[in-house]
C-alpha cells in the first residue's frame, strides 16, 4: 500500500469539493488503497482556511476519514526547524515535510511550490499521480 502525506489544501478540497478526482481519492482512502497521512498542523490550517463556524461543520467528516493523524513532537519539531533554515520553507509547511519525512513517507500530495525545495528528501506528487498510486 502506497503511504502519501497530504498537504492541507488537498484536505481542504476533499471536505469541500465537487470536483470527482476528490471523490476518487476519498474512495482510495476508505479502501485503503492509499494511506494518506496528515500533520495536525493541518487541522490548525484548515481552521484558519475554513474559517470556525464552517470547520466545526467540517472537522467530524475530517475525522471520519481514513487518515493518520500524526501529532508533533520534539523530532517533528527540530526537523521542521532545519528544513525552515535551511530551506526557507515557511514554518507549516516544514512541520508537515517533517511530519512525513519523519513518517518515511515518500510523496506529498501538494501543488504549493515550496515542496519543491525539499523534492530530493519527499517528493512532491499531483492529484493525477496520487490516483493512479491507489490503483
Amino acid at each position: 500500500m502506497n503511504k502519501i502525506l497530504i498537504d492541507t489544501m488537498h484536505i481542504l478540497e476533499l471536505l469541500t469539493s465537487k470536483d470527482s478526482s476528490y471523490d476518487k481519492l476519498s474512495q482510495a482512502l476508505d479502501d485503503e488503497k492509499i494511506t494518506g497521512v496528515i500533520s495536525v498542523t493541518t487541522l490548525a490550517e484548515l481552521l484558519i482556511f475554513l474559517g470556525e463556524d464552517i470547520y466545526k461543520k467540517k472537522v467530524n467528516e475530517l475525522l471520519s476519514l481514513n487518515l493518520e493523524i500524526i501529532d508533533t513532537d520534539r523530532t517533528i519539531a527540530i526537523r521542521a526547524g532545519e528544513l525552515h533554515m535551511t530551506y526557507k520553507l515557511p514554518l507549516g509547511d516544514a512541520l508537515i515535510a517533517a511530519t512525513g519525512i519523519n513518517e518515511n513517507i515518500k510523496h506529498v500530495l501538494t501543488d504549493d511550490c515550496h515542496f519543491d525545495a525539499v523534492k530530493n528528501i519527499i517528493k512532491p506528487i499531483n492529484l493525477k499521480t496520487a490516483l493512479k498510486m491507489g490503483r
